[in-house]
């Protein structure tokens, strides 16, 4: 009996070995897909700040600074339609109101810059 306990604990643990070779050959394949899309998007993304530099966009905020990256990212949420306030973030804003939270975030507080220019 030893024997058969034996040769059903080898053909499970050939079972799982399968099956766990089944998984990383779907996982290898889902991470190429992911890293080809990820290129593709690269290339797309630099064609587009091309086209977007052509067409005489400019990445300022309301005083002439340029913004960061990541503003620019919150910058383009909030254009379409998005909080990015720390109050109300990632809801969309009803019919596309402005939202001095957001403006805030996005453009900084002129109440420091008044501040500065009262001393």
């Amino acid at each position: 009996m030893a024997e058969k306990d034996l040769y059903d604990e080898f053909e499970t643990i050939t079972d799982q070995l399968n099956d766990i070779s089944k998984k990383v050959s779907l996982l290898k394949e889902e991470l190429s897909k992911t890293l080809e899309e990820k290129e593709e998007l690269k290339i797309e993304n630099k064609n587009l700040r091309k086209h977007l530099e052509k067409m005489g966009y400019e990445d300022k905020d309301f005083n002439g600074n340029k913004l960061s990256y990541s503003r620019l990212n919150l910058e383009s949420l909030y254009r379409k339609g998005f909080h990015v306030c720390q109050q109300f973030y990632g809801t969309h804003r009803k019919d596309k109101e402005e939202c001095i939270f957001c403006t805030n975030v996005l453009y900084g507080s002129n109440k420091k810059k008044k501040a500065i220019k009262n001393r």
